[in-house]
């Protein structure tokens, strides 16, 4: 078992108020109003969305609970959570067995799918016009 150091849990902790500082941030100011976000530099240069594309939005809608407006922004957010707290549930020991992530070929799956995504979010007919942010 791998033994705690007083720097693993100074690292928990403040990794753990920064997670609680920006889920407060992002409740408290709107993405697309405000000039404190960061804008996708993919998209201010080039002119094309990326897969992340949305997501300050999509999480400012997540945590007022508009599930469908978070959807319209980012529809990859919603299932990148659920795998990331599937990950983080099985690290802590909440969540017994293995990790989805953890799998040989998972790297490659979700390189797959965020490329793909990013591709078809950028093409101008439909059904795909409507994964653009």
């Amino acid at each position: 078992m791998r033994e705690v150091t007083k720097t693993r849990v100074f690292l928990t902790i403040l990794l753990g108020v920064l997670s609680i500082l920006a889920v407060l941030l992002y409740f408290s100011y709107n993405p697309e109003k405000g000039l404190l976000f960061p804008k996708c530099p993919f998209h201010e240069h080039l002119g094309i969305y990326c897969s992340g594309c949305g997501s300050q939005r999509a999480i400012h809608d997540l945590l007022h609970f508009r599930i469908g407006d978070a959807i319209s922004h980012n529809m990859l957010l919603l299932p990148a959570l659920f795998f990331i707290a599937q990950h983080m549930a099985v690290k802590f020991g909440i969540w017994k067995g293995r990790s989805f992530i953890d799998y040989r070929y998972a790297p490659l799956v979700i390189l797959f799918v965020v490329v793909v995504f990013m591709v078809l979010r950028n093409l101008k007919v439909f059904p795909f016009e409507y994964l653009a942010p």
